[in-house]
Protein backbone atom coordinates (compact mmCIF):
# COMPACT_ATOMS: atom_id res chain seq x y z
CA UNK A 1 0.00 0.00 0.00
CA UNK A 2 2.66 2.43 0.92
CA UNK A 3 4.35 1.52 -2.21
CA UNK A 4 1.50 2.27 -4.52
CA UNK A 5 0.94 5.94 -2.30
CA UNK A 6 4.49 6.83 -3.57
CA UNK A 7 4.10 5.80 -6.81
CA UNK A 8 0.44 8.04 -7.10
CA UNK A 9 2.17 10.54 -5.72
CA UNK A 10 5.14 10.75 -7.76
CA UNK A 11 2.50 10.20 -11.22
CA UNK A 12 0.70 13.08 -9.63
CA UNK A 13 3.84 14.73 -9.79
CA UNK A 14 4.69 14.16 -12.95
CA UNK A 15 1.16 15.55 -14.01
CA UNK A 16 1.60 18.48 -12.48
CA UNK A 17 4.96 19.13 -13.82
CA UNK A 18 3.74 18.44 -17.57
CA UNK A 19 0.90 20.76 -16.86
CA UNK A 20 3.28 23.28 -15.35
CA UNK A 21 6.19 23.06 -18.72
CA UNK A 22 3.09 22.78 -21.24
CA UNK A 23 4.43 19.33 -22.18
CA UNK A 24 1.94 17.15 -24.32
CA UNK A 25 2.55 13.80 -23.62
CA UNK A 26 1.23 12.83 -20.14
CA UNK A 27 1.06 9.17 -21.09
CA UNK A 28 4.51 8.72 -21.01
CA UNK A 29 4.67 9.75 -17.51
CA UNK A 30 1.84 7.30 -16.47
CA UNK A 31 3.80 4.68 -18.55
CA UNK A 32 6.69 5.45 -16.57
CA UNK A 33 4.87 4.98 -12.85
CA UNK A 34 3.48 1.83 -14.50
CA UNK A 35 6.85 0.15 -15.35
CA UNK A 36 7.92 1.39 -11.67
CA UNK A 37 5.28 -1.07 -10.11
CA UNK A 38 5.87 -3.72 -12.66
CA UNK A 39 8.89 -3.85 -14.10
CA UNK A 40 8.03 -4.35 -17.16
CA UNK A 41 11.07 -6.58 -19.07
CA UNK A 42 12.28 -4.80 -22.59
CA UNK A 43 11.10 -1.14 -21.68
CA UNK A 44 13.32 1.63 -21.92
CA UNK A 45 12.15 4.12 -19.63
CA UNK A 46 15.05 6.10 -21.29
CA UNK A 47 13.72 6.22 -24.16
CA UNK A 48 11.15 9.18 -25.08
CA UNK A 49 9.68 7.33 -27.59
CA UNK A 50 7.37 5.56 -25.64
CA UNK A 51 5.35 4.21 -28.70
CA UNK A 52 8.18 2.33 -29.73
CA UNK A 53 8.56 0.60 -26.33
CA UNK A 54 7.28 -3.30 -26.81
CA UNK A 55 3.43 -4.36 -26.51
CA UNK A 56 2.89 0.04 -27.05
CA UNK A 57 0.90 0.88 -29.68
CA UNK A 58 -0.10 5.30 -29.62
CA UNK A 59 -2.85 6.83 -32.10
CA UNK A 60 -3.90 10.73 -32.32
CA UNK A 61 -1.41 12.88 -29.90
CA UNK A 62 0.82 10.44 -28.96
CA UNK A 63 -1.82 8.77 -26.69
CA UNK A 64 -1.79 4.86 -25.93
CA UNK A 65 -4.59 3.28 -27.62
CA UNK A 66 -3.37 -0.72 -27.58
CA UNK A 67 -1.34 -2.08 -24.85
CA UNK A 68 -0.05 -5.66 -24.77
CA UNK A 69 2.04 -6.75 -22.07
CA UNK A 70 0.63 -10.82 -21.76
CA UNK A 71 3.32 -13.50 -21.36
CA UNK A 72 5.90 -11.43 -19.32
CA UNK A 73 5.30 -13.44 -16.14
CA UNK A 74 4.39 -9.85 -14.52
CA UNK A 75 3.17 -9.50 -10.97
CA UNK A 76 1.85 -6.13 -9.19
CA UNK A 77 -1.01 -3.51 -8.89
CA UNK A 78 -2.51 -2.90 -12.47
CA UNK A 79 -4.64 -0.34 -11.52
CA UNK A 80 -2.56 2.60 -13.20
CA UNK A 81 -3.46 1.55 -16.43
CA UNK A 82 -6.73 3.19 -16.22
CA UNK A 83 -5.47 6.84 -16.60
CA UNK A 84 -4.48 5.32 -19.99
CA UNK A 85 -8.14 7.37 -21.02
CA UNK A 86 -7.62 6.54 -24.64
CA UNK A 87 -7.08 3.12 -24.33
CA UNK A 88 -9.11 0.88 -27.01
CA UNK A 89 -7.05 -3.00 -26.17
CA UNK A 90 -5.24 -3.83 -22.84
CA UNK A 91 -3.89 -7.14 -23.23
CA UNK A 92 -2.83 -8.36 -18.97
CA UNK A 93 -3.10 -12.00 -19.80
CA UNK A 94 -0.68 -14.97 -19.08
CA UNK A 95 1.09 -13.32 -16.20
CA UNK A 96 0.83 -13.78 -12.36
CA UNK A 97 -1.48 -10.94 -11.74
CA UNK A 98 -3.49 -11.33 -7.99
CA UNK A 99 -5.63 -9.22 -6.34
CA UNK A 100 -9.08 -8.33 -7.71
CA UNK A 101 -9.64 -7.28 -10.36
CA UNK A 102 -9.06 -3.11 -10.36
CA UNK A 103 -12.40 -1.05 -10.66
CA UNK A 104 -10.91 1.83 -12.28
CA UNK A 105 -10.70 -0.08 -15.18
CA UNK A 106 -14.42 0.39 -15.47
CA UNK A 107 -13.25 4.15 -16.21
CA UNK A 108 -11.55 2.59 -19.72
CA UNK A 109 -14.71 4.34 -21.78
CA UNK A 110 -13.15 3.89 -24.93
CA UNK A 111 -12.29 -0.05 -24.16
CA UNK A 112 -13.11 -2.49 -27.11
CA UNK A 113 -10.93 -5.59 -25.77
CA UNK A 114 -10.11 -6.19 -22.18
CA UNK A 115 -7.98 -9.62 -21.59
CA UNK A 116 -7.04 -10.74 -18.23
CA UNK A 117 -7.15 -14.51 -18.77
CA UNK A 118 -4.78 -16.67 -17.33
CA UNK A 119 -3.63 -14.92 -13.61
CA UNK A 120 -4.92 -15.65 -10.54
CA UNK A 121 -7.53 -12.23 -9.68
CA UNK A 122 -9.65 -13.26 -7.39
CA UNK A 123 -13.07 -12.15 -5.81
CA UNK A 124 -15.94 -11.20 -8.00
CA UNK A 125 -15.93 -9.37 -11.44
CA UNK A 126 -16.11 -5.84 -10.33
CA UNK A 127 -19.79 -4.54 -11.28
CA UNK A 128 -17.54 -1.27 -12.48
CA UNK A 129 -17.00 -3.11 -15.86
CA UNK A 130 -20.15 -2.33 -16.73
CA UNK A 131 -18.72 1.18 -17.63
CA UNK A 132 -17.20 -0.32 -20.51
CA UNK A 133 -19.45 0.64 -23.09
CA UNK A 134 -17.70 0.47 -26.18
CA UNK A 135 -16.16 -3.17 -24.95
CA UNK A 136 -16.89 -6.00 -27.77
CA UNK A 137 -14.52 -8.81 -26.26
CA UNK A 138 -14.41 -9.72 -22.48
CA UNK A 139 -11.79 -12.14 -21.15
CA UNK A 140 -11.19 -13.15 -17.65
CA UNK A 141 -10.67 -16.89 -18.00
CA UNK A 142 -8.15 -18.97 -15.73
CA UNK A 143 -8.53 -17.04 -12.98
CA UNK A 144 -9.89 -17.85 -9.66
CA UNK A 145 -13.02 -15.54 -9.57
CA UNK A 146 -15.98 -16.14 -7.78
CA UNK A 147 -19.38 -15.28 -7.23
CA UNK A 148 -22.45 -14.36 -10.05
CA UNK A 149 -22.50 -12.69 -13.24
CA UNK A 150 -23.19 -9.47 -12.52
CA UNK A 151 -26.38 -7.65 -13.79
CA UNK A 152 -24.16 -4.24 -14.47
CA UNK A 153 -22.60 -5.84 -17.56
CA UNK A 154 -26.37 -5.62 -19.67
CA UNK A 155 -25.71 -2.62 -20.68
CA UNK A 156 -22.45 -3.93 -22.67
CA UNK A 157 -24.63 -3.46 -26.34
CA UNK A 158 -21.54 -4.02 -28.35
CA UNK A 159 -19.84 -7.11 -26.46
CA UNK A 160 -18.98 -10.41 -29.17
CA UNK A 161 -17.21 -12.16 -27.07
CA UNK A 162 -17.63 -13.34 -22.84
CA UNK A 163 -14.91 -15.64 -22.20
CA UNK A 164 -15.67 -16.20 -18.55
CA UNK A 165 -13.92 -19.79 -18.48
CA UNK A 166 -11.94 -21.67 -15.65
CA UNK A 167 -12.92 -19.91 -12.69
CA UNK A 168 -14.84 -20.66 -9.23
CA UNK A 169 -17.84 -18.75 -10.47
CA UNK A 170 -21.40 -19.70 -9.67
CA UNK A 171 -25.13 -18.81 -9.64
CA UNK A 172 -27.97 -18.82 -13.18
CA UNK A 173 -26.65 -17.55 -16.22
CA UNK A 174 -28.41 -14.41 -16.32
CA UNK A 175 -30.95 -13.96 -18.96
CA UNK A 176 -29.64 -10.73 -20.11
CA UNK A 177 -26.67 -12.35 -21.98
CA UNK A 178 -29.15 -13.68 -24.34
CA UNK A 179 -30.28 -10.01 -24.88
CA UNK A 180 -27.09 -8.78 -26.18
CA UNK A 181 -27.21 -8.75 -29.81
CA UNK A 182 -24.05 -8.90 -30.98
CA UNK A 183 -22.89 -12.04 -29.33
CA UNK A 184 -20.68 -14.52 -31.14
CA UNK A 185 -18.67 -16.50 -28.28
CA UNK A 186 -19.91 -17.34 -24.94
CA UNK A 187 -17.59 -20.06 -23.12
CA UNK A 188 -17.93 -20.50 -19.59
CA UNK A 189 -16.64 -24.05 -18.87
CA UNK A 190 -15.50 -25.26 -15.81
CA UNK A 191 -17.32 -23.24 -13.14
CA UNK A 192 -19.96 -23.92 -10.87
CA UNK A 193 -22.75 -22.49 -12.75
CA UNK A 194 -26.48 -23.85 -12.47
CA UNK A 195 -29.86 -23.29 -13.07
CA UNK A 196 -31.62 -23.71 -16.69
CA UNK A 197 -29.75 -22.07 -19.83
CA UNK A 198 -31.52 -19.16 -20.78
CA UNK A 199 -34.23 -19.84 -23.37
CA UNK A 200 -33.33 -16.84 -25.16
CA UNK A 201 -29.08 -17.16 -25.50
CA UNK A 202 -29.38 -17.25 -29.29
CA UNK A 203 -32.78 -15.73 -30.11
CA UNK A 204 -31.48 -12.66 -30.81
CA UNK A 205 -27.29 -13.06 -32.34
CA UNK A 206 -25.77 -14.95 -34.25
CA UNK A 207 -24.31 -17.60 -31.53
CA UNK A 208 -21.21 -19.16 -33.21
CA UNK A 209 -19.41 -20.42 -30.57
CA UNK A 210 -21.30 -22.11 -27.15
CA UNK A 211 -18.85 -24.30 -24.11
CA UNK A 212 -20.55 -24.26 -20.67
CA UNK A 213 -18.78 -27.52 -20.33
CA UNK A 214 -18.13 -28.97 -16.60
CA UNK A 215 -21.36 -27.30 -14.58
CA UNK A 216 -23.87 -27.70 -13.01
CA UNK A 217 -26.48 -27.01 -15.20
CA UNK A 218 -29.80 -28.36 -15.71
CA UNK A 219 -33.37 -28.24 -17.83
CA UNK A 220 -33.65 -28.67 -21.34
CA UNK A 221 -31.05 -27.78 -24.10
CA UNK A 222 -32.58 -24.17 -25.36
CA UNK A 223 -34.04 -24.40 -28.93
CA UNK A 224 -32.78 -20.63 -29.09
CA UNK A 225 -29.44 -21.23 -29.51
CA UNK A 226 -29.92 -22.94 -32.76
CA UNK A 227 -32.56 -20.24 -34.02
CA UNK A 228 -30.01 -18.22 -36.06
CA UNK A 229 -28.32 -20.75 -37.57
CA UNK A 230 -24.68 -19.88 -37.64
CA UNK A 231 -23.97 -22.19 -34.66
CA UNK A 232 -19.85 -23.47 -35.27
CA UNK A 233 -19.27 -25.12 -31.89
CA UNK A 234 -21.20 -26.89 -29.11
CA UNK A 235 -20.13 -27.49 -25.92
CA UNK A 236 -22.19 -28.55 -22.87
CA UNK A 237 -20.83 -31.63 -21.98
CA UNK A 238 -20.38 -32.47 -17.96
CA UNK A 239 -23.97 -31.22 -16.78
CA UNK A 240 -27.18 -32.18 -15.48
CA UNK A 241 -29.27 -31.40 -18.94
CA UNK A 242 -32.09 -33.09 -19.80
CA UNK A 243 -35.30 -33.73 -22.36
CA UNK A 244 -34.41 -34.36 -25.43
CA UNK A 245 -32.43 -33.08 -28.18
CA UNK A 246 -34.08 -30.04 -30.20
CA UNK A 247 -34.84 -30.64 -33.66
CA UNK A 248 -33.62 -27.13 -34.78
CA UNK A 249 -30.32 -28.24 -34.55
CA UNK A 250 -30.56 -29.23 -37.85
CA UNK A 251 -31.05 -25.23 -39.26
CA UNK A 252 -27.39 -24.78 -37.85
CA UNK A 253 -25.43 -25.47 -41.30
CA UNK A 254 -22.05 -24.28 -40.25
CA UNK A 255 -22.18 -26.44 -36.93
CA UNK A 256 -18.91 -28.67 -37.02
CA UNK A 257 -18.43 -29.65 -33.32
CA UNK A 258 -21.19 -30.90 -31.23
CA UNK A 259 -20.60 -32.69 -27.29
CA UNK A 260 -23.11 -33.17 -25.26
CA UNK A 261 -21.71 -35.84 -23.74
CA UNK A 262 -22.52 -36.67 -19.87
CA UNK A 263 -25.73 -35.21 -19.03
CA UNK A 264 -29.37 -36.85 -19.12
CA UNK A 265 -30.34 -36.41 -22.07
CA UNK A 266 -33.20 -38.66 -23.52
CA UNK A 267 -34.98 -39.27 -26.57
CA UNK A 268 -33.46 -39.83 -29.77
CA UNK A 269 -30.49 -37.89 -32.31
CA UNK A 270 -33.28 -35.82 -34.33
CA UNK A 271 -33.29 -36.81 -38.22
CA UNK A 272 -32.59 -33.07 -38.90
CA UNK A 273 -28.93 -33.41 -38.03
CA UNK A 274 -28.31 -34.91 -41.34
CA UNK A 275 -28.88 -31.93 -42.71
CA UNK A 276 -25.77 -30.62 -41.24
CA UNK A 277 -22.82 -31.40 -43.93
CA UNK A 278 -20.26 -29.53 -42.12
CA UNK A 279 -20.70 -31.57 -39.00
CA UNK A 280 -17.39 -33.58 -38.65
CA UNK A 281 -17.80 -34.31 -34.48
CA UNK A 282 -20.54 -35.36 -32.59
CA UNK A 283 -20.53 -36.59 -28.89
CA UNK A 284 -23.57 -38.01 -26.76
CA UNK A 285 -22.00 -40.35 -24.62
CA UNK A 286 -23.57 -41.50 -21.10
CA UNK A 287 -27.07 -39.97 -21.66
CA UNK A 288 -30.43 -42.10 -21.39
CA UNK A 289 -30.64 -41.34 -25.30
CA UNK A 290 -32.51 -44.27 -27.05
CA UNK A 291 -30.28 -47.36 -27.66
CA UNK A 292 -30.31 -46.73 -31.57
CA UNK A 293 -29.20 -43.34 -31.67
CA UNK A 294 -25.81 -44.30 -32.93
CA UNK A 295 -27.03 -46.01 -35.87
CA UNK A 296 -29.15 -43.94 -36.76
CA UNK A 297 -26.65 -40.99 -36.10
CA UNK A 298 -24.62 -42.90 -38.69
CA UNK A 299 -27.59 -43.35 -41.19
CA UNK A 300 -28.04 -39.78 -41.41
CA UNK A 301 -24.53 -38.70 -41.45
CA UNK A 302 -23.64 -41.33 -44.26
CA UNK A 303 -27.24 -41.05 -45.88
CA UNK A 304 -26.54 -39.02 -49.97
CA UNK A 305 -27.08 -35.28 -49.68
Amino acid sequence: MEIMCFLYLLLAGFLLKSQLVGAQFPDQTILVAINAELKVPGWDVNNSNYCSWQGVSCGNHSMVEKLDLSHKNLRGNVTLVSELKALKRLDLSNNNFHGVIPPALGNLSDLEVLDLSANKFEGSIPPGLGGLRNLKSLNLSNNLLVGDMPNELQGLEKLQEIQISSNQLSGSIPSWVGNLTNLRVFTAYENRLDGRIPDNLGLNSELHILNLHSNQLEGPIPASIFFQGKLEVLVLTQNNLSDDIPKKIGNCQSLSNVRIGNNHLVGTIPKTIGNISSLTYFEADNNNLSARWCQILLSVLTSPS
